[in-house]
């Protein structure tokens, strides 16, 4: 937790730089791979100064912003369900009218791409994304290897892992412009 507090800042517009949405380093920087089971639940009180998203939208300048955690199972990561109904059931608690949509793993096909040549990605959030929701981008990261943008009919799907396989931070940062609904101003 300590790693958003001392860091995050207001912007000059007021906007919050942070927007986090799994605390999947919480009893120290850089600790990896944290058990859900030893997550305080009230972590999310702790975080003073950025928006923690778990299951949980936010508006910000009329862009509304869903993140979730969730992913399919790995390991004994945080966070994990198996695939099929279980992740289907909190992809279904998506929002039809999330502007950006923010998780901790990929869709299947997009950024999911791993170096034995699999897929990794989940289908049930594909198949929310593609016929249900329609965000204009959806923002992730886990595979480290799919880093970098694809798109769709509808999505740009941006894969923003900061690390590399080797978990060394190589990546360059994603950023991307949306224009603000109209009639909503800064």
């Amino acid at each position: 937790m300590q790693i958003f507090n001392p860091t995050t800042r207001t912007n000059t517009d007021g906007a919050e730089s942070h927007l986090v949405t799994c605390l999947n380093m919480i009893k120290k920087p850089f600790a990896r791979f944290t058990e859900r089971n030893t997550i305080p639940t009230n972590a999310s009180q702790h975080l003073t100064n950025c928006i923690y998203l778990e299951d949980s939208p936010v508006v910000v300048y009329g862009i509304k912003i869903y993140g979730s955690p969730w992913q399919p199972e790995f390991g004994k990561w945080a966070f994990n369900l198996p695939r099929g109904k279980p992740l289907l059931c909190k992809w279904n608690q998506i929002p039809e009218d999330t502007d950006i949509l923010m998780t901790h793993g990929p869709p299947l096909g997009h950024g999911d791409l791993v170096r034995n040549g699999d897929h990794l990605g989940c289908v049930e959030l594909l198949s929310t994304i593609q016929q249900r929701v329609r965000p204009r981008y959806h923002v992730f990261g886990h595979i480290h290897e799919g880093y970098g943008v694809t798109t769709d009919e509808n999505t740009i799907y941006i894969n923003a892992s900061t690390c590399d396989i080797n978990y060394i931070p190589k990546n360059y940062p994603m950023v991307f412009d949306m224009d603000l609904p109209p009639g909503v101003q800064k």
